[in-house]
């Protein structure tokens, strides 16, 4: 598992090597201001977002020993229907390389990246009233051996599995939120659910109380009411101090 935290030293391959055409060639009308449907928070255009994630990209893929991602966004891909397999991953390149590495290797062509808001849309779903259907007008697909291919599709390819970068903190975790909400596909994810997992005391608290797991011997102090966590059923292991104000119980937090 490649760490996002930091970007690489290595260097990354020179446009030429990578056939790559500049940032228009990743993020068509970089130069415009808009949203694919006014789902997207207006920042989320930023163009600049499509061209740093594509060389994060590259420079994962040159410390794995594979090529470049070639440029075959000139001429589109046309053919795909809602019964081809489309697995949409959105945001970070890092995060899920092995994942997309492993499924180009399975399933030649059905793994494809989206690093950008502007090469997606979002429509009404034709088939689940007040849902929508995530079309790819532009993704880098994965194939065997690690290749990997920016590529443009006409019409949008239709995904019908999305998943993606959606912690809490993440650069790209807004738009990728945004993108995912309310989807009539399977989803690995949701922002509500990445904030709930990365909470230990919530996370300790439904492992305790409703799963019967040991948890490590957790003293939690909390400011209100927190209606997430319930008083009932107990959570053993944990032992929650509720603080209506943090000043002036100090007797209590030493107490405890």
């Amino acid at each position: 598992q490649l760490s996002t935290a930091q970007p690489s030293p290595e260097r990354v391959p020179s446009p030429e090597e990578q056939e790559w055409a500049g940032p228009e060639a990743l993020c068509p009308g970089w130069l415009e201001d808009e949203a694919p449907d006014g789902e997207v928070p207006g920042d989320s255009g930023d163009p600049e977002c499509a061209t740093h994630a594509y060389e994060r990209l590259q420079s994962a893929l040159c410390q794995e020993g594979l090529p470049p991602t070639l440029d075959c966004s000139a001429e589109p891909c046309t053919g795909f229907g809602p019964l081809d397999v489309t697995v949409c991953i959105l945001g970070s390149p890092t995060a899920f390389l092995p994942v997309l590495l492993e499924g180009g290797t399975r399933c030649p062509g059905a793994m494809v990246l989206c690093l950008s808001p502007t090469w997606v849309s979002r429509v009404p779903s034709e088939t689940s009233p007040g849902a929508w259907s995530l079309l790819l007008s532009r993704g880098v697909s994965f194939k065997v051996g690690g290749h990997s291919a920016l590529e443009t599709f006409a019409p949008p390819r239709r995904a019908n599995y999305v998943t993606g970068t959606f912690a809490p903190g993440d650069p790209e975790g807004g738009w990728v939120g945004e993108l995912a909400r309310d989807l009539d596909c399977p989803t690995g994810g949701s922002v509500p659910l990445a904030h709930r997992l990365e909470d230990a005391l919530v996370t300790r608290w439904v492992l305790a109380a409703r799963a019967n797991l040991p948890v490590p011997p957790t003293l939690a102090f909390v400011l209100g009411a927190r209606g997430d966590l319930p008083a009932e059923p107990a959570a053993p292991g944990v032992r929650l101090v509720r603080l209506e104000d943090p000043q002036g119980q100090q007797s209590l937090v030493q107490e405890e």
